[in-house]
């Protein structure tokens, strides 16, 4: 009922703000020993267990409940699943959510408090029911008065016998409780698998290539930079396409559970704090304001080298700076910060938001701006990670101050600029090729908003380096797709991918993971030529 409220009707949604209170709490080593363990998939994980934690807290406040109000086995009055319900109410809203730093019934949170009290108002009436429905259910199958007036005359044969029942109940309900505490372990040992598992085999793909021997030869800048060498691409299987479809754009989010639903008609765009001006727009009026388009590619500051969330689209919006001008920005302001639907800040510096292709994106694709990408406005920020995109923002503030936001508060960059990368779509690792034949080798690069100069391919462990045909990008805030002709020797070969950017910075092949400033290194993969 909780998950269906918060997901249809925005109430709360104890396991994401328990979780989010977690994550706050937890060392930044930790979370990205986390990560790399368990991949992208580590705070569905924490839901999962949060919501398993919610349950049995919810089990546990019955059971105490129960024995501090029934002195004998006896049916349960409607009041007294009300009362449960109530106490559970204020146990969430007057203790728990305030100890998270939600306030009191979620004050702090962007919700409105009304609906956050009506919403956990709900969820204690269904348990409080619920309750007392299965408490008359099991005293109406298992009524204890009775059993116990039929042992007071039974005959000394039929107790030895009950006695050995009693026997026989007691060792089901060990063994029952064996099968469960097996199925813990079990359980257990399967995600300690797992892990184990990604560590062994990404650390094997991570040892595949020296850095030491790439670093003897190693040039962090080219003057003057190379001239891209443009010219068409094979339309080869498994590369990116230039313009990722919406639908397969990639998504992260701080959510746990669900992203939130906007309502165009009742959103509000408000945009105060240092300004002489401040002033609120509708959804109806914020279509009615000049926009522009912009092709710009967005990664993800969890990245991992050669890693899957990073997309490209053609975006349509504001610009920012015009939004923040029409306020009239006042002398001292230094950040903007954007606030969103699902109580989700960040910001950025003044200049970054003045920039011209700094947008407040209202479509993608030439469609209307997907609920799932930020409906019904989200930043565009070119040339840093997409954390500071903010998506659903509900206000944009200046501040005079240097404004921590949701990530930069749980040690991830502030400044976030993306760092030069590439990544290899095909050959995938592991492949088996044709030997003596031509091959595409393929896929795509990124610098943020420097633009890509040259890509080289080494198919030798990085003993080697052969430059790849690079397409015309869309425009310099975009990724470049990259390919090269090669015709493999038979046996094993491990490919890695290097960039340069437009400015002459070549791709550095230290490996350092996401947190905090996103990952570094050379994607590699390797082959078998047959």
């Amino acid at each position: 009922m909780m998950l269906l409220l918060a997901a249809a009707f925005g109430g709360i949604s104890l396991p994401d703000v328990v979780g989010s209170a977690l994550i706050l709490l937890m060392p930044p080593t930790w979370f990205e020993y986390l990560h790399q363990v368990i991949g992208a998939d580590a705070k569905h994980y924490l839901f999962y267990g949060l919501v398993i934690g919610q349950c049995l807290v919810f089990a546990l406040s019955g059971a105490l409940y129960y024995q501090q109000v029934m002195t004998h086995r006896q049916r349960f009055h409607w009041y007294q699943g009300l009362l449960l319900a109530l106490l559970l109410w204020l146990l969430t809203g007057v203790i728990l959510l305030p100890v998270t730093g939600a306030g009191i019934f979620g004050a702090q949170l962007h919700a409105d408090p009304g609906s956050g009290m009506l919403s956990l108002a709900v969820v204690g009436l269904t348990f409080g029911v619920l309750f007392v429905l299965i408490q008359h259910w099991l005293t109406a199958r298992f009524p204890a008065n009775d059993v116990e007036g039929e042992r007071r005359h039974e005959p000394p044969f039929q107790a030895r016998g009950r006695q050995v029942a009693r026997a026989g109940e007691s060792e089901r309900t060990v063994s029952r409780r064996a099968i469960v505490k097996g199925g813990v372990v079990l359980v257990g040992l399967g995600i300690v698998g797992v892990g184990l598992w990604r560590i062994i085999t990404e650390g094997i793909d991570a040892s595949r290539i020296s850095v030491t021997q790439v670093l003897q030869h190693y040039q962090s800048k080219i003057v003057p930079p190379p001239v891209p060498n443009y010219s068409e691409v094979h339309p080869v299987p498994s590369l990116s396409p230039e313009i990722t479809p919406n639908d397969q754009y990639y998504i992260v989010s701080k959510n746990l559970f669900a992203d939130p639903t906007v309502d165009a008609a009742t959103w509000r765009l408000t945009i105060d704090g240092q300004v002489a001006h401040p002033y609120t727009l509708t959804y109806q009026e914020v279509l009615t304001q000049p926009m522009q388009q912009q092709y710009e590619s967005m990664m993800c500051v969890s990245n991992e080298v050669g890693g899957p969330l990073m997309s490209n689209a053609l975006w349509e919006g504001i610009p920012l700076k015009d939004l923040l001008q029409r306020a009239g920005i006042q002398a001292g302001a230094t950040k903007v910060v954007l606030h969103a639907t699902d109580d989700y800040s960040d910001s950025i510096h003044l200049t970054k938001a003045l920039e011209s292709t700094t947008l407040l994106a209202l479509r993608m694709n030439d469609v209307t701006l997907p609920q799932e990408h930020g409906f019904p406005a989200r930043l565009l920020v070119p040339g840093i990670y997409g954390m500071k995109h903010c998506k659903w923002i509900t206000r944009i503030e200046v501040v005079n101050y240097d404004y921590q936001g949701y990530w930069q508060q749980r040690g991830w960059s502030d400044p976030a600029p993306v760092r030069l990368t590439s990544r290899i779509d095909t050959p995938a690792n592991g492949a088996t090729i044709t030997a003596n034949r031509p091959t595409y080798v393929a896929g795509v690069a990124f610098s943020g908003d420097k633009g890509i100069s040259e890509v080289d391919v080494s198919t030798d462990s990085g003993k080697t380096w052969q430059r790849a045909i690079l397409k015309r990008p869309l425009s310099d805030l975009t990724w470049v797709l990259w390919e090269l002709a090669w015709r493999p020797i038979r046996g094993k070969s491990v490919i890695t991918v290097r960039a340069i950017d437009l400015e002459g910075n070549v791709q550095s092949p230290v490996v350092e993971p996401p947190l905090p400033n996103g990952s570094s290194g050379y994607h590699n993969v390797t082959v078998n030529a047959v």
